[in-house]
């Protein structure tokens, strides 16, 4: 049966606040939490449940695929939270969904589909929506994935980029949401952890790039 992502998009965005949420349960997850330091939007970890910030830096966040089995392509997760009350955030969905080997990702032909108040974007094209943070929001995307030409997509973990921008504020940081198909929980763990290990470099690994960097500089004078 093949799964017709454009037509369902806005009763799937509909019923993302309801059903994906009540459906079924699991151990808590990081949801994305926006704000800013300096001028710059940048994400860290948030449990929307509790209202409790995890982490005040995180740019790698997890979503299984179908917890409700009448959407087994599509979740609400990760969802989004914010303390920039009276801003305007858009979410861009980057071009390229990778899917994990064991290793790393490769370029997958899937597609996957983020949508929020009649707002699409495609990992195919890119795009974004764009929401006003209110006081307490709890903001949860629905996002689809589709297989080659439409078709339903094979199991797997893919993974998928983003950023947010505002007016007046420096776009953040790449993030990126590794979501998972119908594998083990131990490789979709794998994965998260080699996203957080090869595309995010902590701090420490930062600022040894950068001294690396004003090295070389002070070499060539």
């Amino acid at each position: 049966m093949r799964l017709q992502i454009i037509a369902t998009a806005s009763t799937i965005a509909a019923l993302s606040l309801t059903t994906f949420s009540q459906a079924g349960t699991k151990e808590p997850h990081a949801d994305i939490w926006a704000t800013a330091q300096d001028g710059v939007l940048v994400t860290g970890g948030w449990n929307h449940i509790t209202g409790e910030i995890t982490s005040p830096s995180l740019r790698v966040f997890e979503a299984e695929f179908g917890i409700d089995p009448a959407f087994p392509f599509s979740t609400d997760e990760p969802g989004i939270g914010s303390n920039l009350v009276g801003s305007t955030l858009s979410m861009n969905l980057l071009v390229g969904l990778g899917v994990w080997n064991g290793a790393g990702f490769d370029a997958s032909g899937a597609n996957l589909l983020a949508s929020y108040g009649g707002q699409d974007a495609t990992s195919a094209t890119g795009g974004s929506f764009s929401f006003l943070v209110s006081e307490g929001l709890d903001l949860h995307p629905a996002y689809t994935l589709s297989g080659l030409g439409g078709a339903d997509p094979a199991n797997g973990i893919y993974l998928a980029s983003f950023t947010l921008s505002s007016n007046g504020l420096a776009t953040s940081e790449v993030f990126y949401a590794v979501f998972n198909l119908g594998l083990a929980e131990a490789d979709h763990g794998a994965a998260v952890a080699w996203v957080e290990s090869n595309l995010v470099p902590s701090p420490g690994a930062a600022a040894v790039l950068g001294l690396a960097g004003l090295m070389a500089r002070r070499r060539r004078r």
